[in-house]
């Protein structure tokens, strides 16, 4: 049998006209079905693929989706947790046969304008969420199809995935708590990330703030870049300051294992002499020594959702805003014990 290479060749072998065959690859209506019954058994007989790039540019879709990672440091990129999120959103992607791009630098008003009317990609996954963030008025102002990992101060009618980073950190405190701890130190994210309003560190801010509330303890915490050698110096200093703390909440995996190696070369060892805990760490906590108690963070999972989560957006799902927000969950492992007896 003749292997037909392109859409007349099926139509032709088909029986039908070249729209008829058409209709049926991109499973539109108004097609008998005994028609599209004997263009699909063609099509499963001589092994036919459609092309991708003219269907695209017939329906005036790219089948493309972007995501915008602002990463302040370029070195995360090789970072796992960083990973995790970028590697989860490509397969999200790639299961619904989509296409991914990912843009790691700063966007301008006119750059964006740029990618919502230049037909890059059909839709938008955001990272890096800022309470305020003008991408997310400027999307929504040009009707432009967008999913965040995180979330804004107002939320209406905005689609989203995110960690609940004020109760992951009560939920750190308080096993360090059960453990023992009363004088807890937190290493969180850095003052520019603070000042730039970014979720993840307002709201761990605030969840510090409830935890102490909560629990009569003393604030006690610092702020620092996700790099392991600035958090080994916040730690130094810490300690410098308060000799007396028992366990460290950490924020990122860079910062737990910088805040490890501080203790062991202050002659303290964990979990004997001091405990710590990560927040929204994946995997990768089994990789640190000791092994990390965390809270687990799926940041290849997370990605996988945003993405479908896009997609069926672009496909006409139902219109309404889908919102997730992803609750604590904490794995003990080997970095945390009770308190050491004075």
């Amino acid at each position: 049998m003749h292997v037909p290479k392109t859409l007349q060749d099926v139509a032709r072998q088909a029986g039908v006209s070249m729209k008829t065959v058409s209709r049926v690859v991109n499973n539109e209506p108004h097609v008998a079905e005994d028609t599209r019954h004997q263009v699909l058994r063609v099509i499963a007989e001589t092994g036919y693929v459609p092309h991708l790039q003219a269907q695209r540019l017939a329906s005036g879709r790219t089948r493309s989706i972007a995501l915008h990672y602002p990463l302040t440091d370029p070195g995360l990129i090789s970072n796992e947790i960083e990973m995790n999120f970028i590697t989860g959103t490509a397969y999200g992607a790639a299961e619904e046969e989509y296409f991914f791009s990912l843009m790691t630098g700063e966007l301008t008003h006119a750059s964006l304008l740029r990618l919502c009317r230049g037909a890059q990609a059909d839709g938008l996954i955001l990272m890096q969420i800022a309470l305020d963030d003008w991408r997310v008025e400027l999307l929504r102002e040009n009707n432009y199809p967008f999913v965040m990992i995180g979330r804004t101060a107002n939320n209406d009618g905005l689609t989203y995935i995110d960690l609940d980073f004020e109760a992951a950190i009560v939920q750190a405190y308080a096993h360090l708590i059960e453990l023992g701890h009363r004088r807890i130190a937190c290493l969180t994210f850095s003052e520019d990330w603070r000042l730039r309003g970014l979720g993840p560190a307002m709201r761990s801010l605030r969840g510090i703030h409830l935890a102490v509330d909560r629990f009569g303890i003393p604030l006690i915490y610092r702020e620092c870049a996700l790099d392991v050698d600035r958090a080994y110096c916040a730690a130094m200093q810490l300690m410098a300051h308060d000799s007396r703390v028992t366990a460290f909440v950490a924020m990122h995996n860079t910062i737990a294992v910088g805040t490890i190696r501080a203790l062991r070369d202050l002659e303290r060892s964990v979990p004997e002499d001091c405990s710590v805990v990560g927040v929204a760490i994946g995997n990768e906590a089994n990789l640190v020594i000791p092994p990390l108690t965390a809270i687990a963070f799926s940041g290849h999972e997370v990605g996988r959702q945003a993405a479908r989560m896009l997609i069926q957006q672009l496909n006409g799902a139902d219109g309404t805003s889908q919102q997730v927000l992803v609750s604590p969950k904490l794995q003990t492992r080997r970095s945390t014990a009770p308190v050491k007896s004075v």
